[in-house]
């Protein structure tokens, strides 16, 4: 062969080791590279920033529909601002980079851990007066915190990249309140588009963003049973307008405090899709969010290859300005070609042959469900786009079948503990008690009640302390 082959090498088992698995399939499927040397931090390769892009381009038509508009906001956070909010202060001073430049003694910066510092300065700024409000604005970029412990790529690095934040301010506690279900509807399409379900809870009090008066959060289940933070939708009150002087004037003249909000999230939703949908073989690409929808391979000997390879090209143009299309021009074995873009999870692999030209029709291969048909040149792009379809849909229904499987009831201590053994989510009754919550903890190392359902359930019994309870709450290991 012309194109010297690599022996691939099998991936982890992703049942025996999801662990393993993630963290050799990023590497593997050339989503990026590990090998950056800072600590938390890693190079987004063109595969995975496609992938990226396509889940950031979701949410920027989702965001700029819905009337936010988008800004930068810079990098570098001034001392002072960060200190304005003491209480978001003390929440991220341990997590802070500090920055200085040459000349000047010590640090006058950090590094931007979340928007708010850099953003409520300028608020206090732009808004005088009703008319100003409500403002709605986001802004993707990367967020940065000293993650002393064990990081992982994407779950959990120091530097957080391809990070949306939505900020908001309003004149009445009832619209604020409005809008965070706003953000709720509007995330809920981009988690569609990846083809995952997320878990989402009410966040306690005392593990609310620092200076939020309530949160939802959304997590993701991963298959070892594990709960990822995947996104906060965080109600500010007035904490932040009182704090950075954020007031307008009324209609009366009267002054008034703002009521704020804060949406976030990111990559991390990336990383909820590959665990849901990656397999043994390699990733598994959601259509809406692929880089590449097919990938055309030509097979051939030497005898066959020009009149393949000139037939292939012709099918790669008439279909590259529907469709998200590559084509496989090296010279290797076909078995290679498909264990590559298998392991990239591409939704379609079309196979021609000298045998397909003759019969003027391809093979078609799903990655999703391995099933192959013939199909007519003629009728190719009606059927691509008719598969591709199928696809979606059909990923997104074994997602929320696995999200249903994940999660378990548990009225004991015991059946908390088989729970978690079996690598499942925890739902269990619990009486508003802080002792009940934090003596889950002692349970099993690592697992805690991460939070509470959005309803109110029939009552029930604490499963620790077997009280009266209608509040249901939710048990895992998280990352």
């Amino acid at each position: 062969m012309a194109e010297k082959e690599k022996l691939p090498e099998a991936l982890p088992a992703k049942k025996e080791d999801f662990s393993k698995w993630y963290t050799s399939i990023l590497e593997a499927a050339g989503l990026l590279d590990k090998r950056y040397n800072v600590k938390g931090c890693f190079v987004w390769l063109n595969y995975g920033y496609e992938t990226m892009l396509n889940i950031k381009a979701v949410w920027d038509k989702e965001f700029k529909t819905n009337g936010y508009k988008e800004m930068y906001f810079p990098l570098l956070v001034p001392k002072e601002y960060a200190e304005i909010n003491d209480k978001w202060w003390n929440g991220f001073k341990s997590q802070a980079f500090w920055v200085k430049g040459l000349d000047e003694p010590e640090p006058m910066y950090i590094l931007r851990p979340t928007g708010e510092p850099a953003m409520y300065p300028m608020f206090h700024l732009w808004i005088r007066s009703y008319n100003d409000l409500p403002l709605r604005i986001y802004e993707t970029v990367s967020s940065f915190r000293y993650e002393t412990g064990h990081t992982r790529p994407i779950i959990r690095d120091r530097e957080i990249t391809v990070w949306y934040e939505i900020h908001t301010c309003h004149t009445t506690k009832e619209e604020s309140e409005q809008e965070i279900v706003k953000h709720m509807e509007m995330v809920d399409k981009i988690w569609e588009k990846c083809a995952v379900v997320p878990l989402k809870v009410y966040k306690p009090e005392w593990e609310c963003f620092p200076g939020a008066v309530g949160a939802v959060e959304y997590y993701s289940i991963m298959p070892n049973g594990k709960a990822m933070e995947n996104g906060s939708f965080n109600n500010l009150g007035q904490a932040y307008a009182k704090k950075f002087e954020i007031k307008f004037r009324d209609k009366d003249e009267r002054e008034k405090y703002a009521w704020m909000t804060c949406t976030g999230n990111g990559a991390r939703v990336l990383a909820a899709l590959i665990g849901e949908h990656g397999d043994d073989k390699g990733l598994v690409m959601p259509p809406a969010v692929a880089p590449v929808h097919a990938v055309i391979v030509p097979i051939f000997n030497q005898d066959t290859k020009d009149e393949v390879m000139k037939h292939s090209e012709k099918l790669f143009a008439k279909l590259k300005d529907e469709f998200k299309m590559e084509i496989d021009r090296r010279d290797i074995r076909p078995g290679a070609k498909f264990y590559d873009w298998e392991l990239k999870g591409v939704p379609l692999r079309i196979e021609i042959g000298p045998k397909d030209i003759a019969e003027k029709s391809v093979v078609v291969a799903r990655r999703d469900n391995g099933k192959k048909e013939k199909v007519k040149e003629a009728d190719l792009g009606k059927q691509m786009k008719k598969l591709l379809d199928e696809i979606q849909a059909e990923m997104y229904a074994r997602a929320k079948k696995n999200f249903a499987a994940r999660i378990v009831e548990a009225h004991s201590k015991e059946e908390i503990k088989k729970a978690m053994n079996d690598k499942k989510v925890a739902k269990v009754y619990w009486c508003k008690e802080g002792q009940c919550w934090d003596e889950i903890k002692a349970i099993m190392e690592g697992i805690e009640m991460f939070g509470t359902d959005l309803h109110k359930a029939k009552e029930g019994k604490c499963a620790i302390c077997g009280k009266p309870a209608t509040i249901i709450g939710y048990v895992a290991n998280t990352y």
